[in-house]
């Protein structure tokens, strides 16, 4: 029996396909990392369907890859594209901390889905505060520029919206597994975060589309 193939993939594969097409674009507007991020991102997560579905086999390693290299690119990303001292300093000190908090959850207590759960929630509460400080200076650093012709402002959505969502499904976990409480028959703690991918990817792909009509910034670094 094959893997199955989720709606959410779809437009995975979908802004992955854009990213090919505009890659001159996303080059030009000093965002060409987006490309491989997005190849690796589609590929890594049908492997983890892969692995759930038709070997059997623990996931953990592949979402614990895809949440370091998530953590980087989006944060990598926003230090690139802002000139905020303050900001940029937050990064230097948060990103190899929760690199380290991920490297320890996965070295020092595999398999344990609590620590897992932990590391999402982390992740997720830092990304989207680093989304709404990049949206906020970005807002303060350039009056000119309307924030929604901002490729990496359209990112900055997406990435607020989907792992502030996530990490609130899955600080929740143990009482929808307790409550069985589920939407269409799926946990919520599944469903959620597959509704969210589409938001995600769709703002991504908005991003990669604004790159093809708007000239590189000035805050790019």
């Amino acid at each position: 029996m094959g893997a199955p193939i989720y709606l959410y993939h779809f437009i995975e594969l979908l802004c992955t396909a854009l990213a090919i097409v505009y890659h001159r674009h996303l080059m030009r507007r000093k965002l060409g990392l987006l490309l491989p991020f997005l190849l690796f991102i589609t590929m890594a997560e049908y492997v983890a369907i892969l692995q759930r579905n038709v070997y059997h086999t623990s996931t953990y390693g592949t979402n614990y890859l895809i949440m370091l290299v998530e953590w980087l690119l989006y944060n990598f990303l926003f230090h690139r594209f802002t000139q905020h001292a303050g900001y940029k300093k937050y990064l230097r000190l948060c990103v190899p901390l929760v690199v380290v908090c991920i490297a320890v959850g996965y070295f020092l207590f595999p398999n344990q889905y609590q620590v897992f759960f932990y590391c999402i929630i982390l992740v997720g509460f830092f990304l989207s505060v680093s989304a709404l400080f990049y949206m906020y200076v970005r807002f303060v650093e350039d009056e000119k520029t309307d924030l929604m012709e901002d490729p990496v402002g359209w990112v900055a959505l997406g990435v607020v919206v989907f792992f502030s969502g996530v990490s609130i499904v899955f600080s929740l976990y143990e009482f929808i597994r307790l409550r069985q409480v589920n939407l269409w028959g799926e946990p919520i703690y599944t469903l959620v975060p597959r509704l969210l991918s589409i938001f995600l990817y769709s703002c991504i792909s908005i991003a990669i589309i604004q790159c093809r009509k708007t000239t590189p910034s000035l805050s790019a670094s």
